[in-house]
């Protein structure tokens, strides 16, 4: 017997419907099917699409509900099918809610897989696939859900990593600033020749009031090396004259005169041999002493 020629491409598009639809004889069916497997890339484009258009046909759908026992029946025939094909073969594993409904009403000896007749009922084998398959759901959602509270407090620890970072920066130059600020404000108040004297070996002569009334007080710095000296005091009332003189066993020295400045007051003095002093005075404009010198080496 010779085997038949492939169906033609027209041949093909009239049967496709038929083979959607299920309606085609096994031998029928053969035949299209090897027809198909050996037509054109092209034809085979052609049949599927018009297949899928009447399979996803709606009006060609039965609008009736099948009964329940026969939807029943026809999945306990394909189960009990599995099962028989399956008979011989040992399970790897069982896993979920209907290993244990097999287990409890199987014999321990026996290791083949239970056919499903021995289920009383097919809706109850479905029941128990329908339980296994939302532990399934929900064991996956519980793993989810682990996972993103690992990544958030994971992503929350760096952010307040980076944040206490930021602030320690932030604080860094805030400080910065307020030293630079401070260093302008004291060059405005007291002058730029100010940090000469603080950078340099210095010689200190601390001022204290010498009455209650006067809440002041001074420090004068003279350098060791050149004898220029800085004098700055603390409480003098604004735009005061005041004379700052030396006393020694040969008499008194004018060292310079200074006008207050409020809360601070600086001002620089030339070259002055301070070795003979004996005492420092600020001198007011009434001849007053208003502080006088500790002498601190």
């Amino acid at each position: 017997m010779t085997t038949p020629e492939p169906m033609r491409r027209d041949e093909m598009l009239e049967m496709a419907s038929l083979d959607a639809l299920g309606m085609l004889e096994a031998d029928e069916a053969a035949y299209f099917s090897r027809s198909f497997l050996e037509a054109p890339r092209m034809v085979q484009e052609e049949i599927r699409a018009l297949q899928a258009s009447i399979a996803a046909d709606l009006q060609l759908v039965s609008d009736e509900e099948p009964p329940a026992f026969l939807r029943n029946k026809v999945i306990g025939a394909v189960l009990a099918e599995i099962d028989d094909a399956s008979q011989g073969l040992a399970p790897i594993a069982t896993i979920g809610a209907l290993r244990k409904a097999r287990v409890e009403k199987s014999p321990v000896e026996s290791n083949s897989m239970r056919r499903v007749e021995d289920f009383d009922d097919v809706e109850k084998h479905l029941q128990v696939e329908r339980r296994a398959i939302r532990v399934r759901s929900m064991n996956r959602s519980l793993m989810a859900w682990r996972a993103a509270t690992v990544g958030l407090a994971a992503s929350l620890l760096a952010t307040f990593f980076w944040l206490s970072l930021i602030a320690n920066q932030a604080m860094k130059i805030t400080q910065l600033a307020q030293g630079d600020s401070a260093h302008k404000e004291l060059n405005t108040l007291l002058g730029p020749s100010l940090e000469t004297f603080l950078t340099a070996p210095c010689e200190n002569w601390a001022f204290t009031a010498t009455r209650a009334e006067f809440n002041c007080s001074g420090t004068l710095m003279v350098v060791i090396k050149t004898g220029e000296s800085f004098f700055q005091a603390y409480g003098l009332p604004a735009n005061g004259e005041y004379t700052l003189q030396v006393k020694s066993g040969d008499g008194v020295t004018i060292l310079g005169k200074l006008t207050g400045g409020g809360k601070i007051t600086g001002a620089s003095f030339e070259s002055k041999n301070f070795q003979g002093a004996l005492e420092l005075q600020l001198v007011d404009a009434n001849k007053q002493v208003v502080m006088r010198s500790v002498r601190n080496v």
